[in-house]
């Protein structure tokens, strides 16, 4: 018989129902006391009540006022509970009620095993049960369901039983998710805060707990926390102490998740749709990983802002580990999300470059709660490289730099090692990567600035060396471990690498030598075996370019093979993104030995083995396989040779590799395709060779896309191009030296380009304006006067602004035998171009795009090496990798690699538009020029004049965006940073074509005045000081006029005078026999002895002495074997017979180990791949 409760009793019992889910314990005594007298039937619930409110009274005040009879107190209530439970039959909510708080009882007085054993097994059913009855579910029920769960998962994770608690937390979620509980009052939102929390915890993929539950179920749990936490956010959430930190725990397990999801490719399950609009992109990859960085992004967003809020400043002596770990989940996703497996429209808004910019806003941020993290400044000091921002990148480095040094310094004196610095092996890694950037992407200051990183690292090496040996008598007492082997490998190549770009730039020749001494030092010293990187291709190739150019050519080659050995494939470990380890991409080892294939082949020219070199440039494209798999299926044969073409069998849909390459590596195959021409005309002349001249436009087409139509667009207003709140403000100038104020836009004076480029025509180009357009013949039109159909030149402008090229078939001859047949040289020698890998068959690879989660793993250095004493703050606690013996079965070692796997490319920086235009234009502006030479020296001259004069108007155009960016003067001298050239250099390679065309066409006088030009746009360029010194020289001895004899033809080429030489004033009476004399003698009285005529070609004959020693001193000119030879003939005229042997013998030298082309062609990144 039901017991019909009167009106009073229903208001008793909500309002007790109201003041237990409200948490008002001291309201419930009195509360029961009244539904007792009015619904006496109840005498469960108001026990279960009472025993509650003592419960939380007993956890209210533990442990510092609990008193030691509490706890008896508590027990004596179970026998209670028990009877009434088993007295209401054990359903019904009320024996629900009172199961629970036996449980409770149980946790509180820490019997965890009686806890479980008390509460249900499954509350997921008995909340579906408890929802079938007809009556509706309390509010305190529903409390009851959430806070039973999280109880007795607890208490499961007490008994160890780990597993079981996650199937007991996740019992629930069904019924939060779907039954709508539609309350919001303080007890629900801490139990179930209290639940979720925990759920999240254990869900967390990227902890040792991933393997208890997918990734998908844990999405949906994490899914579920977002939407309770925008609920509880409002209602103001769990008031417990702990609460702010368990939640943001949370909110990090789910960051967390994702970013395991993201970085081991592990399933991701995306949320439903609402709109059907959504839903009809719902399965493409694209869309799909638009989600996933969306989901990312907001996850990130909501736990940074907890962790800032709530996280103190430390102290000097604390770091903030938290904060640490944070920055470090951050940049592994950036890595990934900037890497070769994502691209621009997987990330929306800003692409990679937006990523970049958000990591740095989050890097400062946090900057402002550590107290000089070596950590942070470390990664500014990545990102802000990775964005082309240099200057701000080495302030952080500099900064860097600053805090170890001094830390160094205080742990030599005290013996006190400082935990919050990084170890020894990151402080070498993140200096040789400084190195590398500096080297690959900077010029002459750079240069300067790597040597002297390099010089630092030497010193502390050197102190390493000093602590170890202190150490090991006694006087410092801390535990020495030898830096990581791989590490110093990174640091010895850095060093040698500094060394050698620093020989190409410094003036002094002894200094040159003792750098390329040092260089091959150290470069070998990297890859010693004992330090375990004896196959770095970096190494590797930077000794041998360093070879290459002390002469050394058969060690040279002896080292490009052994890096193009097939048996290094798997073992090799590059040295290059020692800071930036992610994903491997397709084929890259492939990419890297492009320029290794390259400099073989220019090592056996230099040996005129043209044959075995033209095999090398083919493998550099073999290696690949299917052509297609290189170009992509509709491109592919464009650009190989006959043999090769007929050779593919299989045609690959899709991309090819090209279309993944950095900007330096397209520079590569540039280059190495221009190298096959220049073999070309050697073995069958010059006329041969231009026919190939289409298909290498029509490369640089598909690699580059069309330069007319990348063109940079006005500048946008001032405040468009203000920086990001990453990069200026308080906040940055607190970590370093702040920046330079952004400098003022005003409008551009035309008169400086107008006056250069009216003075253009020539009697080759007679008409005013800009060059003639190119036009594109048929077979069958009208034919050139030379017999030679203009098909290189094959694009038709239609606007002078716009200069494009297009792809034509494929006319480059078949050159070389297959790489399989054997060598025409000795048998028993071994061949000169080392075979292609095994395991490339018809076009087919093993390797893909995937993750790398093991790396070679680390070596120790032999006692007898110098190293560098740990940190033991940072000393890695990482388990052995994966498929090691002493494996634990449950530990998570995917985390990434510390050292680059072997097919790792590391990506280039995210250059401003200009830079990328100025990288473009000044390979396409080589590439005319290149085809100029080809016409010249095959007596095409038209054609010549009119590949010079689409190389100009490239020129013109550039020269416009320059001063569209910025009006000074400087901006157009200067190249910046990116292996591009800057306009006035550009300027002086175009004229210096135009007069090398004009020199051959027998007009020197028209040379001149394009080599003069060229020098004051450009004053060090070689070409045009070697040409011009030649025509004074000729001048000198009379070889030619000293004015042109027909005034008229020098006209259109007038330029201002000639600066005039120191020695212009020397006197000169006889012609030859007192040269030597007049060289030597300053007499002023002299001067009155000669005729004008006699000075002028004196004056020529010394200005020219005095730019060919300038330039043979500098890097561009010391190994210049035209520069020297024109020194020597300087020599000559000046009577100077054993100087002019000497040069002579140096000429020699250099030309029997010069190659096809100079070494600095293999790329842009100099000695660095």
């Amino acid at each position: 018989m039901v017991n019909a409760e009167s009106e009073k009793a229903v208001r008793y019992l909500q309002q007790l129902d109201d003041a237990r889910c409200a948490g008002r314990w001291k309201d419930v005594p009195e509360l029961c006391r009244k539904v007792d007298k009015h619904a006496p039937h109840r005498a469960t619930l108001t026990l279960t009540a009472r025993s509650e409110a003592q419960v939380a009274a007993y956890s209210a005040q533990r442990p510092s006022t609990a008193t030691s009879t509490a706890p008896s107190s508590l027990s004596q209530l179970i026998p209670t509970l028990l009877t009434a439970v088993e007295q209401s039959g054990g359903s019904g909510q009320d024996a629900f009620q009172a199961t629970v708080c036996l449980g409770w009882l149980h946790y509180v007085l820490d019997e965890p095993g009686l806890a479980v054993a008390r509460l249900p097994q499954d509350f997921g059913a008995v909340a579906a049960t408890l929802g079938s009855d007809a009556t509706p579910l309390s509010a305190w029920s529903k409390v009851c369901l959430v806070k039973g769960t999280y109880l007795k998962g607890s208490a499961l994770e007490k008994t160890g039983a780990i597993g079981d608690a996650v199937t007991t937390y996740s019992s629930i979620i069904s019924w939060l998710s779907t039954a709508s509980p539609g309350t919001t009052n303080v007890q629900f939102t801490m139990w179930s805060e209290h639940l979720l929390v925990r759920l999240c915890q254990l869900s967390d993929q990227s902890a040792h707990t991933s393997h208890l539950i997918d990734s998908s179920t844990a999405l949906k749990t994490f899914r579920y926390w977002d939407k309770f936490w925008e609920g509880s956010s409002r209602s103001g959430g769990s008031e417990a102490a702990n609460a702010p930190r368990y939640r943001r725990l949370a909110w990090k397990a789910y960051y967390d998740t994702l970013s395991a999801i993201l970085r081991f490719d592990l399933p991701y399950q995306h949320e439903t749709v609402p709109t059907d609009q959504e839903k009809s992109a719902l399965h493409s990859q694209s869309s799909i990983r638009l989600r996933q960085r969306a989901e990312l992004k907001r996850v990130e967003t909501v736990y940074e802002s907890l962790l800032i809020k709530e996280t103190q400043f430390p102290k000097a002596s604390e770091s903030n580990r938290e904060i640490e770990g944070w920055v470090d989940s951050v940049i592994d996703n950036w890595r990934l999300f900037c890497g070769p497996t994502w691209n621009d429209n997987d990330l929306g808004e800003g692409g990679k470059e937006g990523v970049a910019r958000s990591v740095l806003d989050i890097l400062y941020r946090a900057a402002t709660k550590t107290f000089h993290s070596t950590q942070i400044l470390r990664y500014l000091f990545v990102v802000h490289a990775s964005l082309a921002e240099f200057d701000l990148a080495f302030k952080a480095y500099d900064s860097y730099v600053e805090i170890i040094t001094r830390g160094k310094d205080r742990a030599e004196k005290t013996g006190e090692i400082d935990a919050g610095v990084d170890d020894d092996s990151t402080v070498l890694r993140t200096s040789a990567e400084a190195i590398r950037l500096l080297c690959r992407f900077g010029s002459r200051k750079e240069a300067e600035q790597a040597l002297e990183i390099g010089i630092n690292i030497e010193k502390w090496l050197e102190q390493a060396d000093h602590i170890r040996t202190a150490s090991e008598t006694g006087s410092i007492a801390s535990t020495e471990t030898q830096v990581e082997s791989t590490a110093l490998a990174g640091a010895y190549c850095a060093i040698g690498i500094s060394h050698a770009n620093w020989a190409r730039f410094t003036y002094q020749v002894e200094t040159r030598a003792e750098s390329q001494a040092k260089a091959v030092q150290y470069l070998r010293r990297s890859i010693a075996p004992s330090l375990g990187c004896s196959n770095n291709v970096e190494a590797l190739y930077a000794l041998a370019l360093v070879l290459a150019e002390t002469r050394d050519i058969a060690g040279a080659i002896k080292v490009v093979k052994r890096a193009l050995s097939p048996a290094n494939k798997t073992t090799n470990i590059s040295a290059d993104g020692l800071l930036s380890t992610g994903p491997t991409s397709a084929y890259g080892r492939e990419r890297k030995l492009i320029p290794l294939w390259h400099l073989l082949a220019l090592l056996l020219t230099s040996r005129s083995e043209y044959d075995a070199a033209e095999k090398a440039c083919e493998a550099a494209f073999e290696q690949f396989g299917d052509p297609t798999i290189l170009f992509g299926a509709d491109d592919a044969n464009s650009y190989r040779s006959e043999h090769l073409n007929e050779a593919s069998g299989r045609v690959v849909a899709g991309e090819g590799i090209v279309d993944r390459m950095e900007t330096f590596e397209k520079t590569s195959v540039i280059q190495i395709k221009m190298t096959q021409l220049a073999l070309l005309e050697v073995t069958d002349g010059a006329s041969a060779a231009v026919d190939g001249g289409d298909e290498l436009l029509a490369l640089y087409s598909r690699l580059f896309g069309d330069p007319g139509e990348e063109k940079i667009k006005p500048a946008p207003p001032v405040a468009a191009l203000a920086p990001p709140k990453s990069s200026a403000g308080t906040l940055r100038g607190s970590i370093f030296r702040g920046r330079g104020s952004v400098r003022a836009f005003s409008k551009e004076d035309p008169a400086r380009n107008s006056s250069i480029l009216g003075s253009k025509a020539s009697p080759t180009a007679a008409q005013q304006g800009p060059p003639p357009a190119i036009q594109v013949t048929d077979n069958d039109n009208t034919k050139h006067t030379n017999g030679h159909h203009h098909h290189l030149l094959h694009h038709h402008k239609t606007e002078d602004t716009k200069v494009g090229v297009a792809r034509t078939p494929s006319k480059l001859r078949k050159r070389s035998a297959s790489l399989g047949r054997a060598s025409i040289s000795d048998p028993n020698q071994t061949p000169e171009v080392p075979p292609l890998p095994e395991n490339v068959h018809n076009g087919t690879s093993t390797q893909g795009t995937v993750v790398s989660l093991s790396s070679t793993p680390r070596k120790s250095v032999e006692s007898g090496d110098r190293a560098l004493r740990s940190i033991p703050h940072n000393m890695s606690n990482a388990s052995p990798p994966i498929g090691h013996a002493d494996q634990p079965p449950k530990q998570d070692v995917r985390l990434p690699a510390p050292v680059p796997h072997a097919d790792f490319i590391a990506p280039d920086p995210q250059f401003s538009k200009l830079q990328q235009r100025r990288q473009k234009v000044s390979l396409l502006i080589s590439v005319w020029i290149f085809i100029a030479g080809l016409y010249t020296r095959a007596q095409m001259y038209e054609d010549a004049r009119d590949a010079i004069a689409e190389a100009l108007k490239l020129v013109e155009s550039f020269e416009v965006e320059v001063l569209a960016e910025s009006i000074t003067s400087s901006a157009l001298a200067t190249a910046g940073w990116g292996g591009g050239k800057s306009a006035e250099e550009l300027w002086a390679d175009v004229f210096a074509a135009r007069g090398e065309l004009s020199v051959t066409k027998g007009s020197k006088h028209l040379a001149r005045t394009d080599f003069e030009r060229a020098l004051l746009h450009f004053p060090d360029h070689p070409a045009s000081i070697v040409g011009l010194s030649d025509i004074l020289l000729d001048i000198y001895n009379e070889s030619i006029p000293l004015e042109p004899l027909d005034q008229a033809t020098a006209t259109p080429h007038s330029s201002p005078p000639s600066i005039p030489s120191k020695s212009q004033a020397q006197p000169h009476s006889q012609p030859t026999a007192s040269k030597t004399k007049y060289l030597t003698s300053h007499t002023p009285s002299a001067e009155n002895q000669l005729s004008p005529p006699e000075l002028n070609r004196l004056a020529a004959r010394d200005r020219a002495f005095g730019l060919l020693s300038t330039l043979t001193k500098l890097g561009a000119g010391w190994d210049y074997a035209e520069a020297w030879y024109a020194l020597a003939r300087a020599y000559e005229e000046s009577g100077q017979v054993e100087k002019t042997k000497e040069v002579l013998w140096w000429c020699v030298e250099l030309e029997d180990t010069r190659p096809v082309r100079g070494w600095g062609c293999l790329g842009a990144g100099g000695y660095v791949l």
